[in-house]
């Protein structure tokens, strides 16, 4: 199994530290492919970077050539997540939905911790259209 793990900027370091940790806990015989958008910004701290974000995504993994099982998508907020599961014949997961969903077997309640005020409007639009909201507490900055 292949999975691609999209980081939603350009920061290639920040890729591969994504990579790294996703493979360190992927079960065995899973491969974890890590893209870096060829175009975008550096660090997606809002909508504005969200949607040049989106497009970037979209493009990589679009242009990516080798067969693949699943999307992750490194970036809390909407960064194409839509757009590709129009495209592609695979799920598409971004981790904000992914962490509320682990957080809901954990626990009654869950809250989000970011580090910037600007994100907490964008983190929470994301979980009421995921339908995640509902059990979460907060999201603080």
């Amino acid at each position: 199994m292949r999975i691609l793990v999209v980081n939603v900027n350009t920061t290639r370091s920040m890729t591969e530290t994504i990579r790294a940790q996703a493979a360190a806990y992927a079960s065995p015989g899973v491969e974890i492919v890590g893209l870096t958008p060829s175009f975008g910004p550096e660090s997606v701290e809002g909508n504005f970077e969200s949607y040049l974000a989106a497009v970037a995504v979209m493009d990589r993994v679009v242009r990516y050539a080798e067969p693949y099982d699943a999307v992750i998508q490194a970036g809390y907020g909407e960064h194409g997540r839509e757009g590709l599961q129009e495209l592609l014949d695979v799920p598409v997961v971004d981790i904000t939905e992914a962490a509320a969903q682990v957080a809901m077997l954990i626990g009654r309640t869950y809250s989000v911790v970011t580090t910037l005020d600007r994100a907490v409007p964008q983190i929470e639009d994301r979980l009421r259209l995921a339908g995640l909201a509902g059990r979460c507490a907060s999201v603080r900055a």
